[in-house]
């Protein structure tokens, strides 16, 4: 079982929380923060993800499999015509 926590969020925080509850948006404060984190957690695991496929973007462009464009605009018919190949 979840031990309980204590920590204190500073007057505004508190002030947005309590407002969340009061509301009826979410039934406790402990709902509301479990929400907060929940949506911290896949924030982090989406800016993960996003490191990862950058540094496999490095590896390619370092390995010379990088494709050079002519200029912004043949770039974007390109992407925009990924989804016609598929």
């Amino acid at each position: 079982m979840a031990r309980a926590k204590t920590f204190s969020l500073g007057d505004t925080y508190d002030g947005i929380l309590s407002d969340l509850v009061r509301s009826g948006r979410f039934g406790t404060e402990t709902e509301a923060v479990r929400a907060g984190i929940r949506m911290l957690a896949d924030y982090e695991m989406r800016m993960q993800s996003l490191r990862q496929a950058i540094h496999a973007a490095d590896a390619e462009i370092e390995a010379g499999l990088g494709k050079e464009y002519a200029s912004s605009a043949d770039l974007l018919a390109d992407v925009m015509n990924e989804g016609d190949n598929h």
